[in-house]
């Protein structure tokens, strides 16, 4: 079953003689809690209560009904944290200098307590700087 990771599967599951059946991408394959967690809504199932799992036919997979856009309002960031989730998530940074735009939609590739270092190679200070990121909404 650990091949199926990442899959749209239709897990059926139940008790005391009462199946569920409930779809969905199986997120992971829990031996320690002794479950499998289903995506979107992360449902945790214990394998005890599993009767049987099928993989979805091809063409038959969930599309998303909200495709990834970048949100309209960015945020100023300001403490380590959310640069290095800037960086983690590749979120897209708009860096102001006083009133001038130096770089609209970049990447960071890290930063220290003191500079940020760009995709491109240029290295720009915090403190001169202003960084927004803009978050993603909807689903990849």
């Amino acid at each position: 079953m650990r091949q199926w990771k990442g899959r749209q599967v239709i897990l059926y599951h139940g008790n005391n003689g009462h199946t569920q059946k409930v779809r969905g991408t199986l997120e992971k394959w829990d031996d320690i809690r002794k479950c499998v967690i289903l995506g979107p809504k992360m449902l945790a199932i214990p394998f005890e209560n599993i009767t049987h799992i099928t993989m979805l036919p091809p063409g038959r997979e969930r599309r998303s009904r909200h495709p990834a856009k970048l949100n309209a309002i960015g945020y100023v960031m300001s403490v380590p944290l959310q640069f290095d989730n800037a960086i983690h998530f590749q979120s897209a940074v708009t860096i102001w200098r006083e009133d001038q735009l130096i770089a609209y939609n970049v990447k960071l590739v890290s930063h220290s307590a003191h500079d940020v270092i760009l995709e491109d190679g240029q290295t720009l200070s915090k403190e001169e700087h202003l960084f927004v990121v803009r978050s993603l909404r909807g689903e990849l």
